[in-house]
């Protein structure tokens, strides 16, 4: 009955397409494209087996300046249409992170059709595909119900389609005006859509965050290896498991893959040497400094081949290494190949840095900071691809990421049609634009890592003391740092709450803009001699409240914004903006899948907040002058009056509403009083 089904849908599919007016081609037939041809022959069909598939239909429209295929596939069973996952994002893999050949793909028409669209734009020169997903079913009086889902498949992120919209027909695909050109434009605007998007980088997380919590328990209930090792371990383990392509594409270090490690005891062919071997032409490849190679080298040798991971025991099949090894080979990398290096890194060490115990972390102030805020902090600078960014209480390098993913960003949507220019820019950017200073060995390392998994933005990245001994040049060079964005979470215990640090960087730093994001009380006395001094060269220009929870301990915390190189006149307004009520829900439950919940549009809030303190037009409606944000003057002889509570103007006048409240808790009193004295 089903297969019966099938086929009417065909024919009444068939029947719609013979009258849209673009090419027609015999479903499963005829050859459309050579590219396409390619792609489909190359790739799995859609039960996973060899020599490629072909979709029931395949059409190419055009409106003059692009081609986009259609790819659509039909069904005929009643909820049969599409399978979704918990975001309401199309299902492409199983819970093991593989291509789920078996049910998702084969079985559901949006589904397949996403499958071959996704190899169709990772093969070829198209920038996108249209997956169609064509289901019919008997209702109970028994006529035929269709039914049309569509999504839009992009090069940027093939494996995450976005949907188009419903249909009950295929009308909104004629070659006729104006449904074509209505056509074009949806598929342009559906692709910057921020819920669409927000709903993709939600996916990612989450299942970057499972996988790591699951490795994060395997390797300490297995292995016994202790927080400050294992974040070597899996950054180590990433870069030979990566690899690196030359600009065509091809390997140029070609992946490590886990048959390799073969449990050999030759000298200098364990499992561990050649993991470490890897790493090394990784590193060179990447042109790293080779002071720096060494460096690296030297740390992650330890966790790899100077201990007994490297060793299998009697009982056991595999080194503990390769075991380990394996699990982010299989794991890690297919989200990697979906997302990208500047997505997936970022969403790396954001939930690493959740779950690793930077070492003595208390004893030495090393807070981390969330990457919603470092992303909100680059925001409020201003920070685009011509900026140079730096950091003088480095940290894992959070903030370093997130302005170098937004500059990246940028140079994309500038150079988007001159290739050549974008590759050299985003190639300026990550070994001239950014620098780094960080104290702690063992942090250093960390940031150093997590930026070279970034496409290496680690080559100015510096060890050393920022207060004492640097001197604002390049790493590697004696040029000074041109900086003009100034990023920064100091440790709280240095001199005035660590206002110190952003002090000794603006004598350095000529213009731009500077942001930190420090305990309250540095701007209410703590460090009021050091904020006269900054003052006189650097305009307050915002002082944001953040909510009390927003680290692990109870610290409450502002956010204060400077135009760096501009003297503080007596005049100037400044913006005091509540953000206590963020949007955020947080809870510290340990076996929380998740403890951060957006439950009231978070990233509205923020945004909101930027486009008050930047003059930008709002999009949303969260807050309100003089309510919970205020323009204040502050004087720059003080130095203690920094803090939204100080501006913050409280109407003690009674309303109608109070006295009315009053006296009715008055009269509730006496009559309850008379019903006493009657009893």
């Amino acid at each position: 009955m089903a297969k019966a089904l099938e086929n009417k849908v065909v024919n009444w599919a068939n029947n719609q397409i013979l009258d849209l007016g673009w090419r027609i081609h015999d479903p499963e037939q005829l050859v459309t494209d050579k590219q396409i041809e390619s792609s489909l022959k190359n790739n799995p069909s859609k039960k996973g087996g060899s020599g490629g598939g072909r979709p029931d239909y395949t059409i190419m429209i055009e409106n003059g300046e692009v081609t986009i295929p259609v790819i659509i596939e039909d069904k005929g069973t009643k909820n049969r249409l599409v399978k979704l996952d918990g975001q309401n994002l199309v299902v492409l893999r199983n819970s093991e992170s593989q291509f789920d050949y078996k049910s998702a793909i084969p079985s559901y028409a949006v589904n397949g059709a996403v499958y071959y669209a996704m190899n169709v734009v990772k093969d070829t020169e198209y920038q996108e595909a249209l997956a169609v997903g064509i289901n019919g079913y008997d209702d109970s009086t028994g006529e035929t119900v269709y039914e049309i889902s569509v999504y839009v498949v992009n090069k940027k992120d093939p494996e995450l389609p976005i949907k188009l919209g419903d249909y009950v027909n295929l009308d909104f695909l004629k070659n006729t005006e104006p449904q074509k050109s209505k056509l074009f434009k949806n598929i342009e605007d559906v692709q910057m859509d921020p819920h669409e998007l927000e709903q993709r980088a939600i996916r990612d997380d989450a299942k970057i965050e499972a996988v790591l919590k699951e490795l994060n328990q395997k390797i300490h209930e297995e292995q016994q290896i202790i927080p400050s090792q294992r974040i070597n371990i899996v950054a180590g383990a990433l870069m030979a498991a990566v690899g690196v392509k030359d600009k065509k594409g091809n390997y140029v270090v070609s992946r490590l893959k886990p048959e390799e490690l073969t449990g050999s005891t030759e000298y200098r062919n364990t499992d561990g040497e050649k993991i470490v071997r890897k790493i090394e032409n990784f590193l060179m490849e990447r042109k790293l400094p080779e002071q720096k190679q060494r460096q690296i080298v030297n740390v992650l040798k330890s966790n790899f081949v100077d201990n007994n991971l490297n060793n299998k025991s009697n009982t056991e099949t595999q080194t503990p290494i390769k075991t380990i090894y394996k699990e982010i080979y299989d794991k890690l990398i297919p989200i990697y190949d979906v997302t990208g290096i500047n997505d997936f890194t970022g969403k790396l060490f954001n939930v690493m840095n959740a779950w690793v115990d930077v070492p003595d972390g208390g004893a030495n102030d090393v807070v981390l900071t969330p990457r919603y805020i470092t992303d909100f902090m680059v925001k409020l600078t201003q920070t685009n691809m011509n900026s140079y960014v730096w950091d003088w209480a480095l940290g894992s390098g959070g903030f370093l990421i997130s302005a170098m993913n937004r500059m990246i960003n940028d140079a994309q949507e500038q150079y988007v049609n001159q290739l050549t220019k974008q590759q050299q820019k985003i190639e300026k950017i990550k070994t001239e634009q950014l620098l780094g200073i960080e104290l702690l060995p063992n942090v250093y390392i960390l940031a150093v890592l997590n930026m070279i998994l970034m496409g290496d933005g680690s080559s100015n990245i510096v060890n050393d003391n920022s207060l004492t001994h640097y001197n604002g040049n390049y790493a590697y060079n004696e040029e000074p740092f041109p900086a003009d964005v100034f990023l920064l979470n100091p440790p709280y215990s240095a001199e005035g709450n660590g206002m110190i640090f952003v002090e000794k960087a603006f004598q350095k730093q000529q213009k731009g803009h500077g942001a930190v994001i420090i305990q309250d009380s540095a701007g209410s006395g703590r460090a009021s001699e050091i904020n006269k001094r900054i003052l006189k060269n650097n305009r307050l220009k915002a002082s944001i409240k953040m909510p009390a929870d927003l680290f692990k301990a109870s610290v409450q915390t502002s956010i204060y914004l400077f135009d760096v190189g501009v003297p503080h006149q007596k005049e100037d307004n400044v913006y005091f903006v509540d953000l206590r009520e963020d949007g955020y829900t947080r809870t510290n439950r340990k076996k929380a899948k998740n403890n951060l919940l957006n439950s009231n549009d978070a990233k509205g809030h923020y945004q909101e907040v930027v486009d008050i303190i930047l003059d930008k037009a709002k999009r949303t409606n969260y807050f309100h002058e003089n309510e919970n944000y205020y323009k204040d003057t502050i004087d720059p002889e003080s130095g203690n009056d920094w803090n939204f509570e100080q501006h913050q103007v409280i109407d003690y006048t009674p309303t109608e509403a109070d006295f009315m409240k009053t006296v009715g808790g008055y009269l509730s009193w006496e009559v309850s009083q008379l019903l006493k004295a009657g009893e």
